[in-house]
């Protein structure tokens, strides 16, 4: 079989010839993060978090740029701390602590100090030139403080870096070792090594990485710290302290986390970071604006393009897949049926183009048939329907392409597995597949983890049962022909959430079953929270996925009633028949309106 181009891997262990092949440059705030500067680059998982770290590594910086190491515009330095030990549960027995910041902070510098020299080693072809005087000197004051003799004689460039990776290595083995004994110790043992901090060893690090290495006083160097949202509370504090520190000009930390998921924004002393003045914020995965989308489709344009390219394939995102042609041609119809409506006078909209995009797609799936199962004949398949399903988040789209090539190879005749275009059909039943995997299956699992985790796994359900209810919702509104405003997937808040709710809430949005935004007030005044449905999810309820065209106010009520009593609510909701269709209950809350 041929290698599937939307296969998904780990960025981290990607050669730098992969990335440049398919990274797309039109990730959202590129420049800036390439700027020196404290940044937060916040996301779903799968948003591209990581790929873009890895894309700013130097060894892809210097196949773009085809320049030396010491000439690059910046110089990055990578750790994922999913990849270190220093998030280990024995470091519990550590809180509340009088040195419990201080330990946190040394097992934390030794671990970002020690992967990066690896990983620096690892990806790039160190000069073997001698080093500098100062580099020299910088090396020496390092080796002291590690506890270390000084190498005697001269010393090449690659031969300092791995002294020095093994010193941090040695240094941070002792540490994971004093925490691990702890696992058999009721006691608290008495640590008698050093202790390093930001300013008294990671600092220096990277002073003596730039000496050594000639980067230019003019090129920022970039930490780029991954997976931050694994961090302990403590850790967390204790990285927010190092931004509030504003020293970009020696070091700009670039700080990736799951959006929600980041524990805290507070410092060790209290003080909260805020943007714009401690940090810039770059969030990868936000898709709720009309230039967000359209940046968003042609990112992935992009990527698509690129990977079919390296698997030999010269065709346009939207040729490799195609929408099912006879539901294209009927909604085109129906596009034209209300334009021409519109013209004689009978429209709704202030343009003729805004009731074509508003009402041909529902009005194509309402008049597949009365009955529900009717309406799950429609067809979601086509590039820009595939775009908007996958809800702004890269890997979501990959995964379910993926899985399509992986379908048309199997079905491609013997001794022919060559995929030129990925089939409609394929399309819609790997859509509908991956929807039931996330409401039937993820939901489950993730109830067991938040359980796991020790959490209420209750919430889980809970979040089961608040997306049925907006799924009934939508779909009501979506199938009743006399509501101005039929394509929903969002509702906002008419007041703060209660504690339950923004906790079920929160678990729905770190998990990419919601996306959130913020909207006017009904009355008004200030702004209101908005969640969107994630529109993987439309073919549970034979929603239109395109556009981001209304939304619902929703009182704390009604969301504490579908989370938490489905059936209650169900109950409350008024039944009425669109369409004289007796087989057909529709959902929809009393006394609201469908056009907000």
């Amino acid at each position: 079989m041929n290698d599937n181009p939307f296969a998904v891997f780990t960025p981290e262990g990607l050669t730098a010839e992969r990335v440049v092949a398919i990274f797309s440059t039109e990730m959202p705030g590129l420049g800036n993060i390439e700027n020196a500067g404290h940044a937060f680059v916040i996301g779903t998982r799968g948003s591209g978090k990581s790929i873009l770290f890895r894309y700013l590594e130097p060894d892809c910086q210097r196949i773009i740029t085809n320049k030396a190491l010491n000439e690059l515009p910046f110089f990055s330095l990578y750790v994922s701390f999913r990849e270190t030990q220093a998030q280990i549960s024995e470091l519990a027995r550590f809180d509340d602590r009088h040195g419990e910041v201080f330990f946190n902070e040394h097992l934390l510098v030794l671990a970002i100090g020690a992967q990066v020299v690896l990983r620096l080693l690892r990806n790039n072809d160190v000069a073997t030139d001698e080093m500098s005087h100062a580099a020299r000197k910088l090396h020496d004051e390092l080796s002291d403080m590690l506890g270390e003799e000084r190498s005697g004689g001269s010393l090449s460039v690659g031969a300092a870096l791995n002294a020095m990776a093994s010193r941090l290595q040695s240094a941070y083995r002792s540490a994971i070792q004093y925490v691990r004994k702890h696992g058999f110790k009721s006691d608290t043992l008495a640590y008698n090594g050093e202790l390093y901090g930001f300013d008294d060893l990671l600092l220096p690090l990277v002073d003596f990485l730039r000496a050594t290495l000639r980067i230019p006083e003019t090129s920022p160097i970039l930490l780029l710290l991954d997976d931050a949202d694994s961090l302990t509370e403590t850790q967390t504090r204790i990285v927010n302290s190092w931004v509030a520190r504003r020293l970009s000009s020696r070091c700009s930390l670039k700080i990736a986390a799951q959006i929600t998921a980041y524990k805290t924004m507070v410092t060790v002393y209290n003080t909260r970071i805020e943007a714009p003045h401690d940090y810039q914020e770059i969030n990868l995965s936000d898709a709720t604006s009309k230039a967000s989308q359209k940046a968003y489709k042609i990112r992935i344009a992009a990527i698509v393009q690129r990977r079919l390219s390296t698997a030999g394939v010269l065709k346009q995102a939207d040729k490799y897949f195609p929408e099912e042609n006879r539901q294209r041609i009927a909604i085109e119809r129906e596009e034209q049926r209300l334009i021409s409506e519109w013209e004689a006078g009978h429209g709704r909209g202030y343009r003729a183009r805004d009731d074509a995009y508003r009402y041909a797609r529902p009005n194509y799936i309402t008049k597949l048939g009365g009955d529900r199962k009717s309406r799950s004949t429609y067809s979601y398949s086509g590039f820009d329907q595939l775009v908007h399903i996958s809800s702004g988040v890269t890997r979501f789209f990959l995964e379910a392409a993926a899985d399509m090539y992986a379908q048309s190879v199997s079905l491609a005749p013997r001794g022919n597995k060559s995929v030129e275009v990925i089939e409609p059909r394929v399309q819609n039943e790997v859509i509908r597949e991956h929807a039931n995997r996330q409401m039937i299956v993820d939901l489950k699992d993730l109830a067991r983890d938040v359980e796991r985790l020790k959490g209420d796994p209750q919430q889980a359900v809970q979040l089961s049962n608040l997306i049925k209810g907006l799924g009934a919702l939508f779909e009501s509104a979506l199938i009743d022909m006399n509501a101005s405003e039929r394509k929903l997937f969002s509702f906002a808040l008419t007041e703060e959430p209660t504690k339950e709710m923004d906790e079920v809430l929160r678990l729905g949005v770190r998990y990419g079953y919601l996306f959130q935004g913020v909207i006017g007030r009904k009355e008004g005044a200030g702004r209101a929270p908005l969640y969107i449905l994630s529109r993987r999810l439309a073919p549970l309820f034979n929603l239109d996925p395109m556009g981001f065209s209304g939304y619902k106010f929703l009182t704390n009520q009604k969301i504490e009633q579908l989370m938490n009593d489905p059936a209650g609510a169900r109950s409350s909701l008024r039944r009425y028949r669109p369409l004289k269709d007796e087989k057909q209950i529709t959902l929809d809350f009393d006394g609201e309106e469908h056009d907000e």
